[in-house]
C-alpha cells in the first residue's frame, strides 16, 4: 500500500511514520521511519514544528475510513506529561521571547530614571523621603508584577558595567529581591518592606567621599586602614539617614544595618553577628552578591549570569550567604536562565526557553543554528531531560550571551 499523507493532528498511537515534511538534522528522531508508540512521541514531532507527515498503512494502522463508527476508530490515549515534560503552551516563539525582553528593558530604562532622580535628591538634601521611597517601590512592584519574571530577571542581569551609578545597583538589587522573597512565599506586604530596604541598602555610601570608594574598588592595591573603617561606615551611616527622618519600618533599617554581617564573621559592622541577621536581610545579601557579580563590583571582570549563579553558590558553600536562598534562586531563574543563548554539545546554538525544575541543568531549549551556523527555517524545540534514545544526545556546552532585541527576526 502506499505512503498516506496526514497531518500532526491525525496521528495516532500505533501508526507507523513512513516520511516526515523536514530534513532528519530537523527531526528529533534519527530515523524518519518508526512506529509510534506513545504520545510523548507524537509531541516532540509537534515541538519540533512538524505539520505534515506521511504515514505507512502497511506496518501501522490507518486513519479510520470515513463511514467507520466512532466505536471503530482507534483510540486516542490522554497525554499525561512525565514529570520532566512541559506542555507546548509553556513554549513561547522567539518572537513572543524577545517581545517579553524589549517590554522588560524598556520598563528597566524608565525605572532606572526614577530611582536616578530620587538618589539624586536624597544626595542634595541629605534626606530620604519614605513617601518618595514607597512610591518607588509601589512602581518597582507594578512592574514586577506585570512582566514575565524570567524576562524582568534578564533585563536586569544585562547592560551595566561596576561604574554604573549607585541608584542602577540599588534598582537591580530591590528587583532581585522581589523576585526571591515572592519564590520564597513572602507576602505581598512584608514584600514591600523587603524591596524599601533592598533599594536603600547602600544608601550610606553616598555619604562616603568618591575617591575613597575608588581605592576601596581598586583591586590591584590594599585600602589602608582609614579607607576601610570609612567604607564599612556606610551600613550605620545609611541607618541613621533612615532613623532621622523616622516613619521608616523597623525590619527596614536592619536590612540598611545588616546587609554586610555575613554568616561566616567576616563582614560588618564587627559588632553584628551574621547568626543573627533576619531572613529579609540574608535575602539582600544574596541578591546584593549576584549584582556585584554581574557588574564586575570592586574592578573584578563582569559575568554572565550563569557565571554569577555559579559563583554565588561556591560562596553560599563557603558559609558567607545562606545556601538555602541561593539554592531557591537558583531553582527559580534556574542554572541556565531563560533567554540565555547558549552552544550545544551538537555545535547547535539554542535559546533556553524553560526551566525543568527538577533537572536545572537540562532546560527545554529552541535550537535555531545548525553546526555550521545556518539558521534553522522552523526552530526545533527539544526538551534536554527527556530526549529520544535514538536522537543524538544534546547538552548545554557552553553560555554565548543573551538573546538580542530582534533575534527571531535576524535569523530568518
Amino acid at each position: 500500500m502506499a505512503y498516506r499523507p496526514i497531518t500532526i493532528d491525525a496521528l495516532r498511537i500505533g501508526m507507523h511514520v513512513a516520511k516526515l515534511d523536514v530534513a532528519w538534522f530537523r527531526s528529533p528522531f534519527i530515523r524518519h521511519s518508526f512506529l509510534i508508540q506513545t504520545n510523548e512521541q507524537i509531541e516532540k514531532l509537534r515541538r519540533a514544528g512538524i505539520k505534515n507527515l506521511s504515514i505507512d498503512p502497511s506496518r501501522g494502522i490507518d486513519l479510520p475510513a470515513p463511514s467507520a463508527s466512532p466505536s471503530h476508530q482507534p483510540p486516542i490515549a490522554a497525554h499525561t506529561p512525565s514529570f520532566h515534560t512541559t506542555s507546548t503552551s509553556e513554549v513561547r516563539s522567539l518572537a513572543a521571547m524577545t517581545q517579553e525582553l524589549l517590554a522588560a528593558r524598556t520598563a528597566r530604562a524608565q525605572l532606572e530614571a526614577s530611582v536616578q532622580n530620587t538618589f539624586s535628591r536624597i544626595a542634595q538634601t541629605g534626606i530620604v523621603d519614605r513617601d518618595e521611597a514607597a512610591h518607588t517601590v509601589h512602581a518597582i512592584s507594578a512592574v514586577a508584577q506585570a512582566l514575565n519574571t524570567h524576562a524582568l530577571f534578564m533585563a536586569f542581569s544585562q547592560g551595566r558595567d561596576g561604574d554604573a551609578p549607585l541608584s542602577q545597583h540599588a534598582l537591580a538589587t530591590c528587583s532581585f529581591s522581589m523576585i526571591l522573597a515572592h519564590a520564597a512565599g513572602y507576602n505581598l506586604m512584608l514584600i514591600q518592606e523587603l524591596a524599601t530596604g533592598a533599594l536603600l541598602h547602600d544608601i550610606g555610601l553616598m555619604q562616603v567621599p568618591a575617591n575613597i570608594l575608588q581605592r576601596i574598588h581598586d583591586t590591584s592595591t590594599t585600602p589602608t586602614e582609614q579607607n576601610r573603617r570609612i567604607y564599612e561606615s556606610h551600613a550605620r551611616g545609611g541607618t541613621i539617614l533612615l532613623e532621622r527622618q523616622g516613619g521608616f519600618p523597623p525590619a527596614v533599617e536592619q536590612i540598611v544595618a545588616e546587609h554586610h554581617a555575613y554568616l561566616n564573621g567576616s563582614g560588618f559592622p564587627a559588632e553584628t553577628s551574621g547568626a543573627f541577621t533576619s531572613d529579609m536581610t540574608r535575602i539582600v545579601m544574596v541578591t546584593d552578591r549576584y549584582d556585584e557579580l554581574l557588574a564586575g563590583f570592586g574592578g573584578a571582570s563582569p559575568l554572565t549570569p550563569h557565571q554569577s549563579l555559579q559563583r554565588l553558590y561556591q560562596e553560599g558553600q563557603e558559609g558567607k550567604y545562606e545556601t538555602r536562598l541561593i539554592s531557591l534562586f537558583v531553582k527559580v531563574m534556574g542554572i541556565y536562565p531563560v533567554y540565555s543563548y547558549v552552544s550545544l554539545t551538537t555545535g547547535e546554538r539554542a535559546i533556553v526557553s524553560v526551566i525543568n525544575s527538577g533537572k536545572l541543568h537540562q532546560p527545554i531549549v529552541t535550537i535555531t543554528h545548525d553546526a555550521e551556523g545556518q539558521p534553522y527555517i522552523v526552530p526545533l524545540v527539544i526538551d534536554l531531560a527527556n530526549q529520544d534514545e535514538q536522537a543524538p544526545t544534546r547538552g548545554i556546552r557552553s553560555v554565548l550571551g543573551t538573546i538580542p532585541a530582534g533575534f527571531d527576526r535576524a535569523i530568518y
